[in-house]
């Protein structure tokens, strides 16, 4: 696929939501997202490097990844609004 400036436009434009929505999240919730998802850790690596048990690893990037769709959600729909 061809990138144009268009489709340039859109992902910044989806990438500044994703940033949006992040800064959002609680300070637990937004830590276990980024060490997963940027940093590509594992569930075990995350409990280690956060002490904290590995289940809670998976309830707080089950919440996180939750809250954070629902917050990309919610700002889609107030900037249809506007």
């Amino acid at each position: 696929m061809r990138e144009t400036p268009e489709s340039i436009l859109l992902q910044r434009s989806d990438w500044q939501l994703v940033q949006q929505g992040l800064e959002q999240l609680p300070v637990a919730y937004r830590e276990v997202l980024l060490l997963c998802e940027v940093e590509e850790m594992s569930y075990q690596e995350i409990s280690v490097t956060l002490a904290i048990p590995m289940g809670t690893v998976m309830s707080r990037l089950s919440r996180a990844r939750q809250a954070l769709r629902a917050a990309v959600q919610k700002m889609q729909g107030a900037g249809a609004k506007a």
